[in-house]
C-alpha cells in the first residue's frame, strides 16, 4: 500500500510540475523601450571556427524575449541583403554568410567549401574585413505576415524608420 501511495504522490507532483508555464507580456511600451535595430560596423570576421568557417559574435544590450527572433542583414555597398546569403567566387568555390543567436547574443559566420585563408586580398577585404551588419529584432507578438528580404519594408512594417540604431560590442 505505501508504494502505491509513493507512485501516486510522484505521479500528482510530476503532474502538477507540467501545468507550470511563463508568460511574457508585450505591453505599448515594450516598442519603446526597446531598441529593436542594432548596427555591427566595420567589424573582421575574425575568429576562426575550423579551416572553412569564420565568425564573430556581439552580445545584445539586454536580454532578448524568450520569443522574439532576429533578423541578420548585411551591407552590399549600396543595400542590406538578408542573411544567409551565399556568393559564388568561380570555379565552384563559394562563400556564404549565416547567423545564429541566443537571447544574450548574435554570431554571425561566413563559410567557404575551401579553407577560407585561400581567399585572395581582394576577396578577404570584401568578404572577412571590415563587415558591417544590421540586426532586426522582431518582437514575439510581431503578428504581420509578410517578406523579410527587404530591410527598408521590413523597418517600416515595424515602425522604426525613424528609430536610434545602437551598436553592439563584439565578444572578445
Amino acid at each position: 500500500m505505501k508504494k502505491i501511495a509513493l507512485l501516486l504522490t510522484a505521479f500528482v507532483s510530476l503532474a502538477s510540475l507540467q501545468s507550470c508555464t511563463i508568460e511574457e507580456y508585450y505591453d505599448d511600451h515594450y516598442y519603446d523601450q526597446y531598441n529593436q535595430v542594432f548596427e555591427l560596423s566595420n567589424e573582421t570576421l575574425s575568429t576562426q571556427e575550423d579551416a572553412y568557417t569564420y565568425s564573430a559574435t556581439w552580445n545584445f544590450t539586454t536580454p532578448l524575449y524568450n520569443g522574439d527572433n532576429v533578423l541578420v542583414y548585411r551591407w552590399q555597398g549600396n543595400s542590406w541583403t538578408l542573411v544567409p546569403v551565399s556568393y559564388p567566387l568561380g570555379a565552384g568555390d563559394m562563400v556564404t554568410y549565416d547567423y545564429d543567436f541566443t537571447r544574450y547574443d548574435v554570431k554571425v559566420y561566413l563559410s567557404a567549401n575551401f579553407p577560407v585563408n585561400e581567399l585572395s586580398n581582394a576577396e578577404y577585404n570584401e568578404f572577412v574585413y571590415r563587415q558591417t551588419f544590421r540586426v532586426v529584432v522582431v518582437p514575439g507578438a510581431f503578428k504581420q505576415k509578410m517578406n523579410f528580404s527587404d530591410y527598408n519594408a521590413t523597418i517600416s512594417a515595424l515602425g522604426l524608420e525613424n528609430a536610434s540604431i545602437k551598436t553592439l560590442q563584439i565578444k572578445k
